[in-house]
């Protein structure tokens, strides 16, 4: 019986002292905005919460193009606190229908933001015609 009693207590016990981690939680992983000007600066954030019971940690931050600069707190996020990733997003020469990602590594596992927007060409933008291929040459000899 003593056994018994004494399984049952550390069972208990190691479930209570259980911790589920470091957890991040965002109001939304996907924005979508409306038509902005070609030239003008996108302000983009993205706000979260660590829903878990350690710290949270961001580790690593890419975009997926050049044209999004990412600004976000390197110190750790408490368990309960809020906070933002924030993006500016510049659509010179980036007329039409633009989706740009920005990928996190955190100690709660990768995360995968998107935004989404149609930038109205700039009347000033030249327009890019596409050219015709050069004449096929000859390329006896050789194997592409």
């Amino acid at each position: 019986m003593k056994n018994i009693f004494l399984l049952l207590t550390l069972t208990i016990s190691s479930v209570c002292m259980a911790q589920k981690g470091a957890e991040i939680t965002f109001e939304k992983k996907g924005l979508q905005f409306d038509s902005i000007p070609e030239g003008t600066q996108l302000a983009v954030v993205y706000t979260f919460t660590n829903t878990g019971d350690t710290e949270l940690h961001i580790t690593k931050v890419k975009t997926t193009c050049g044209c999004t600069v990412v600004d976000y707190s390197k110190k750790p996020v408490a368990p309960g606190q809020t906070d933002s990733i924030n993006a500016v997003f510049d659509t010179n020469l980036r007329a039409g229908h633009n989706a740009k990602g920005i990928n996190l590594e955190t100690n709660a596992g990768a995360v995968s933001l998107v935004f989404e927007v149609f930038v109205i060409p700039n009347e000033n933008t030249p327009a890019i015609e596409p050219t015709e291929s050069p004449e096929e040459e000859d390329h006896s000899g050789h194997n592409h």
